[in-house]
């Protein structure tokens, strides 16, 4: 009886366990992504430059003769125009310099007249052999050292004259001055030309910048080389240190006539009309050199990663398989890269959902979001 009943029991169990089902392993689904056409349009960038504004123009003022310091018609700091009056050098002993060259001047015009009086009675007096050939040539020797003796005091009338016009000293352009180095009264002149203040033209203003050589060729194909009126250069921009931008566009006028090798850097300058004079000389500045590229390609740049052999994007295939693409990286356009070689316009690049996709495994791309609001 025991025996049956464990026997009966063994088949239950042989039965029970025996029909049930095995455990089958259930591949998880593919992991979803999101993927975006490359944008494809034309774009302005902008390489960047530092640079160092510079006054167009800087003039020191100085005393060109010997005297004393009779007034200062300026402040300190103070605008100018071309031609106002900032010093005064006592005129008087240059103007009695004028007054005693001006007789010396009359008084040798006066030996000119006798003496071309004379030289004419003398070749009258010839022509009836009154007088022999000896005193016509007298004669006109005297009339010629007459003519000199007028040249030579006309030129110390006119060196006197230009000595007293450097009494007053005026600004030789339009600028901004800076303070006086001498107070009046102080000899200024004795022995050399003596600083009194110095002169920045402000309007406009220059900015000198270096290009490096690694980035100076695609702008050669631009035009940059050429400065010359009529040479298609596009305006600057100017970045201040502050990170603003100026107003103004500016106009690049200069380039060296070669690559400095020690610093393997071209100098340029770029100049702007500084209305207003809003900058000032003495500050940094990036110049901001536009590059205009047709039918570029534009990626997110949080879409692009990188390992040992570079700047890689993820794609979808057509069969919505993970492949890598290497590209070569350009710059940065709002938040968008430009791909400057390696991807086409029509590649299904993912953009979101990138650190569950691999090269190699399947994915399932994503239904944009305006089709499922209209779902």
């Amino acid at each position: 009886m025991n025996k049956t009943i464990l026997t009966g029991l063994a088949c239950a169990l042989v039965l029970t366990f025996g029909c049930a089902k095995k455990n089958e392993f259930q591949a998880p689904p593919a992991p979803e992504v999101t993927v975006q056409n490359p944008e494809q349009k034309d774009v302005t960038v902008y390489q960047g430059f530092p640079g160092r504004l510079v006054a167009s123009d800087h003039v020191e003022i100085r005393a060109r003769v010997k005297g004393f310091l009779k007034t200062i018609d300026f402040e300190d700091g103070q605008r100018v125009k071309e031609g106002e009056l900032l010093f005064t050098i006592e005129p008087e002993e240059y103007q009695v310099a004028v007054e005693s060259t001006e007789a010396k001047l009359a008084q040798a015009e006066a030996s000119k007249k006798l003496a071309d009086a004379t030289l004419q009675r003398t070749q009258e007096a010839y022509k009836t052999e009154a007088v022999s050939k000896l005193d016509v040539l007298r004669a006109e020797a005297e009339m010629q050292g007459a003519e000199a003796l007028v040249m030579e005091a006309q030129a110390a009338l006119d060196n006197a004259l230009l000595n007293l016009s450097y009494t007053e000293i005026r600004a030789p352009m339009t600028g901004r001055l800076s303070r006086r180095t001498l107070s009046i009264g102080n000899l200024v002149g004795d022995g050399s030309s003596t600083l009194l203040t110095t002169l920045v033209m402000e309007a406009p203003i220059d900015v000198f910048f270096n290009i490096d050589e690694r980035v100076l060729i695609p702008f050669l194909k631009m035009g940059v080389r050429e400065t010359r009126p009529g040479s298609e250069i596009p305006p600057l921009k100017l970045e201040l240190a502050n990170g603003t931008l100026h107003s103004e566009e500016g106009l690049l006028n200069y380039i060296d006539p070669e690559i400095d090798p020690d610093t393997g850097t071209l100098r340029a300058r770029a100049v702007f009309a500084n209305k207003g004079t809003k900058l000032l000389p003495g500050l940094y500045g990036k110049i901001l050199l536009p590059n205009n590229i047709k039918n570029a390609i534009l990626v997110p740049d949080l879409a692009i990663q990188r390992d040992m052999s570079g700047a890689y994007v993820l794609v979808v295939t057509a069969e919505n398989k993970v492949e890598s693409r290497y590209i070569k990286r350009g710059s940065l356009v709002d938040t968008n890269r430009i791909v400057e070689e390696g991807l086409t316009a029509d590649e299904r690049v993912i953009v979101e959902g990138i650190q569950r996709a691999r090269p190699g495994i399947e994915v399932r791309v994503a239904t944009p979001k305006l089709e499922k609001e209209n779902h």
